[in-house]
This record gives structure tokens, sequence and C-alpha cells, in this order.
């Protein structure tokens, strides 16, 4: 940790990560993480394997930021999740639902025109800082990339 204080929670265990401290996040373990603090966070961190992490939280922050309400719009929420299905989760709403839902949204999304052009937050073409990942990369199991702070 550079600076701040990370709220995580792995599994059911919740706790804060000052400034100078670290946190591991175990392949495969439900973890969620936040800025636990009112300044602003910041951190490092690595994933093994990296697959396309980098993208997906990049098309995450960008559809959160672009929410006036900070709520995340659906239409760009469901193609990411849609995009990243094979290496990335959503933990709510609950996996059964985004299978059903999501396609859905993403049909009417395409109906309204919500995904035109490459500027829409979170577009695949708005990500283009992260690396590429290959069609083998994408063959690891679904909750292989966790970030893992670190100092």
């Amino acid at each position: 940790m550079r600076a701040g204080s990370l709220g995580i929670l792995v599994g059911s265990e919740k706790s804060i990560v000052p400034t100078g401290g670290n946190a591991a996040f175990p392949e495969g373990v439900v973890h969620t993480w936040w800025n636990a603090g009112d300044d602003p966070l910041e951190f490092g961190g690595r994933a093994i394997p990296a697959a396309d992490l980098d993208r997906y939280l990049q098309a995450v922050f960008a559809v959160l930021n672009a929410s006036a309400s900070g709520r995340p719009s659906l239409f760009y929420i469901a193609h990411i999740a849609l995009r990243h299905r094979r290496t990335q989760r959503f933990m709510k709403p609950p996996l059964a639902i985004q299978r059903i839902v999501f396609p859905l949204v993403l049909l009417v999304g395409y109906l309204l025109g919500k995904y035109r052009g490459g500027s829409w937050p979170g577009s695949p073409e708005s990500c283009r800082g992260a690396p590429e990942v290959g069609a083998a990369d994408l063959s690891a199991s679904p909750l292989s990339a966790n970030p893992s702070p670190e100092q």
C-alpha cells in the first residue's frame, strides 16, 4: 500500500490494510476491495496469471466513473461481464441470473445503440492501456486472476 487504507473482504474475513501493508487474494476465493478511508487510495499489485484483469478493471472503473449517480449502467456492466466471462466474475447478481439476464440486456443495448462506436464507457476500444490477451490465456479457470496488492 502506497497511500490510504484498503478495505478487503476475502471469503468471510474483513480487514483494513493500512499504508505500507500488504494483502493477498487467494485464487478462487471470492473477494472485494474498496477505499476504506477519506484519502485517495494508491496501491500496486500483481495477479498470477494476470489474464485480462487490467482490461477488466479499466472497463469497470470507466463505467463507474461515467455514472453521475454512482451506480453503474446495467448495459455497460452486462457487456463487461459477458466480455470477460472466462476470466472474471461479478458476484452480484448471482451467476445464474447473470447468465439469463445479461445476454438479454446486451441484446436490448445493441438495439438501442448503446454500443455504437468505441467511446462508450468500458468499451473494448477505450481499454487500450492494458496488454492484449491471446486466446490461450483465456483458458484459465474463471476465478484465477485475482489482484494481490503489494507495497
